[in-house]
């Protein structure tokens, strides 16, 4: 392999190890509540002393809050096949879902998808409307509790009444809501509010690459563009036009807000959750955060109400799922690589429909693109030999113009055409396996399907390193766990380098390459020790079939003579 090929395949490991850490991530204040026990004993001791009308009106509760004093907290579970609910009227949120077909990432508990937290900045609950902050905390009588439904209503003092209407239908993962305002007045209500589209969402992996705030915007043309917003980029506001969706996300999850119309939404408001889950200006280094909906000015005329509708999606990023939602299949996204991965997915698919194994589809996708790839392989085998043939050859060309580099450079071009040698021919087989080792990467942490998928024996989780042990100690880079599947790649890598056919051990030149050749596979076991085993089962395999192939291609090249 000469100086070009060389720097070509260093070029490749390089942006292999600087893809995920660099390259991939480039793709107010707080109020004390008063309690309902603190509000009545302030109530009976004012009384008592008879200095109710002399009190500052500012210490009072208002007539509103004494009607929710009325009102104990309470909370209802709702479910259906997929998902169980738990809703608190304090807020008329929802305090938890669980997704009955899903274990939690240690596979022990049904996942809850949205934790019982300790905030009060719960989705679905509006947190601001007709110039009432901390709306939240309203509390909402339950007017109506049937199966798979609920009614909360609450009434403002400015004669607004507001019913908000909850339900689940059967086999999906949704929640269906109505808000209705009511204006008892005999004058036009203008207003706004505010609904939480998201908040809480469990964690899946690494904040910083696990979870985002996600909106869809309507480009037309049925069209939607992706925006997600990782924690680092907090707080942040999305005032475009089209908004038709709002919500956040984990690896594979999502939690998302969808109103009947975007006509009505004015802008989407991302905020990190401090330590105490309040809202906060600064970044969401705890991976906590909200996503508020905030529509725009709403008229309601004297005596009418006005209707909104949204569907609240709580549920897996799986395509058959999301498809079923409309636009929400745009929340699926591998970046620039995204035609291949689903190409990859729908392949591995078609294969687990046949052998309900994911690690045997990956085997057997390996096969196939090393058999479509094996003729360029074979031809760069034989260019290599050829090159290893020619180099006498070449030193005699380079002792006859030793003093015309130029000369040297136009003789070996000739010679290459002569015999057919393409010094570049070498890492092309690598080069056009790179798409597909990206695309991979892309498929296996992100695709659903691979999320706790088993192989055999000790690799439970294709999205996961396959960590056999964790060890007493930790090793520089690459941690304190013992994963197998690198250490066998990195020694078939070793075998087929030493099938790779070489420049003569004569010309230094080819001396130094080699030498540097040698920490490829060691530099390829930092880069694959902590992937996906899913992907280290990929290149293994493919290593492996790389040393049948070369045993193979011996055979025949040895026959070849330089004439």
């Amino acid at each position: 392999m000469d100086r070009k090929s060389l720097i070509a395949l260093i070029i490749c490991g390089v942006i292999m190890l600087l893809y995920y850490p660099i390259i991939l991530p480039l793709l107010s204040p707080k109020t004390e509540k008063v309690t309902q026990e603190e509000l009545s004993a302030e109530k009976r001791r004012l009384e008592t002393k008879n200095e109710i009308r002399t009190v500052i009106p500012a210490l009072l509760p208002s007539q509103e809050t004494l009607r929710e004093m009325d009102i104990h907290e309470e909370e209802v579970v709702i479910e259906n096949e997929c998902i169980r609910t738990v809703w608190i009227n304090d807020g008329a949120a929802l305090k938890s879902v669980k997704l009955k077909d899903f274990k939690s990432q240690d596979s022990k508990d049904t996942l809850e998808l949205i934790k019982d937290a300790d905030t009060e900045y719960r989705p679905l609950a509006i947190s601001y409307i007709y110039q009432k902050a901390d709306f939240q905390r309203q509390r909402y009588r339950i007017t109506d509790r049937s199966k798979g439904r609920i009614s909360f209503s609450t009434s403002l003092e400015s004669g607004l009444n507001l019913i908000k209407t909850v339900s689940i239908p059967d086999g999906k993962y949704q929640v269906d809501m109505e808000i209705v305002l009511e204006n008892n007045t005999d004058a036009e209500i203008s207003l706004a509010y505010d609904i939480i589209a998201s908040s809480m969402i469990t964690h899946e992996g690494v904040i910083s690459t696990d979870i985002a705030g996600l909106v869809g915007i309507d480009m037309g043309n049925h069209k939607i563009k992706l925006v997600s917003t990782a924690p680092k980029g907090f707080p942040a506001k999305n005032e475009s036009r089209g908004i038709v969706w709002a919500g956040s996300t984990n690896k594979y999850f999502a939690t998302v807000l969808k109103p009947a119309s975007s006509e009505w939404v004015a802008s989407v408001h991302l905020q990190a959750f401090d330590m105490q889950g309040m809202p906060s200006e600064e970044k969401a280094e705890q991976g906590d955060f909200m996503v508020s909906l905030q529509t725009g000015r709403i008229h309601i005329a004297p005596h009418t109400s006005v209707r909104h509708g949204y569907l609240y999606f709580v549920g897996p990023k799986k395509e058959e799922v999301l498809g079923q939602y409309g636009t929400m299949d745009a929340i699926i996204s591998y970046g620039w690589l995204n035609v291949i991965s689903k190409l990859l997915l729908g392949f591995l698919n078609a294969v687990h429909n046949v052998i309900p194994n994911y690690g045997i589809s990956i085997i057997v996708l390996t096969i196939i693109i090393k058999a479509l790839l094996f003729p360029l392989t074979r031809k760069s085998q034989v260019s290599m030999f050829r090159m290893q043939q020619l180099q006498p050859l070449i030193n005699q060309l380079k002792e006859k113009y030793k003093n015309n580099k130029q000369k040297i450079g136009q003789e070996q071009v000739l010679l290459f055409k002569k015999y057919g040698v393409n010094p570049m021919s070498g890492c092309l087989p690598m080069i056009l396996q790179l798409p597909v080792f990206f695309a991979l990467f892309r498929t296996l942490q992100l695709s659903f399907e691979m999320r706790q998928a088993p192989f055999v024996f000790w690799i439970n989780d294709l999205s996961m390193p396959d960590t056999l042990m964790y060890l007493p100690f930790t090793i520089p880079f690459l941690g304190n766990t013992l994963n197998i599947l690198p250490i066998i790649m990195t020694g078939a890598s070793f075998v087929q380098m030493k099938l790779t056919p070489k420049s003569p051990a004569t010309d230094p030149q080819a001396q130094a390459q080699q030498k540097m050749m040698s920490f490829m596979p060691i530099m390829f076991a930092f880069i694959l020790y902590k992937m996906p085993s899913g992907l280290t089962l990929y290149w293994t395999t493919s290593t492996i079939f790389s040393i049948v192939e070369s045993l193979f291609i011996r055979k025949s090249i040895k026959k070849i003579k330089i004439v």
